[in-house]
């Protein structure tokens, strides 16, 4: 895997995630008619992301510590929002 694609899974990642951790925060309001189902819905597929970007990681990569850089790209977002993906 080039740098560059590596770049694209970590930016695709992050997106997914912020979304994820914004409808969480929207659902505790209702803010834009977000539901916690919905939120979980959200929060769900943004893990489901974190799952096949780590595979994705370690099949390139040939190593196991994939997982601990797709953890870190989410720490990122979440320090960013100040928020934690909970649902």
């Amino acid at each position: 895997m080039t740098a560059k694609e590596k770049s694209i899974l970590k930016s695709r990642f992050q997106q997914r995630w912020g979304r994820a951790i914004c409808v969480q925060e929207w659902a505790k309001t209702g803010k834009n008619g977000w539901t916690k189902e919905g939120a979980k819905g959200e929060a769900d597929i943004a893990r489901g992301y974190m799952y096949a970007i780590g595979d994705t990681l370690e099949a390139s990569m040939k190593q196991s510590k994939a997982t601990e850089i797709v953890r870190g790209w989410a720490d990122e977002v979440e320090e960013k929002h100040g928020h934690v993906l909970t649902l």
